[in-house]
């Protein structure tokens, strides 16, 4: 599965994603979300104005968002 789709509501994630997902084994599942869990803490870190993580800290969101663009040049 090459895209990532994330959902507070289930209704929003089609069928068949469903169905890949709960067919995979337990273990295969837990490999997905550690990969998901390693990407949040790579973009989490990627920004230095955020603070260390302590041991076993979660990702929510940024401590210090990066300010983004408004409107083009």
């Amino acid at each position: 599965m090459s895209i990532i789709r994330k959902s507070s509501n289930i209704n929003d994630i089609p069928a068949y994603d469903k169905e890949y997902w709960w067919a995979k084994t337990p273990q295969e599942r837990l490999a997905a979300a550690l990969k998901l869990i390693r990407r949040a803490k790579t973009i989490y870190y990627s920004n230095p104005a955020n603070p260390p993580l302590g041991n076993g800290g979660q990702v929510l969101k940024s401590d210090k968002p990066i300010q983004r663009r408004t409107g083009l040049p």
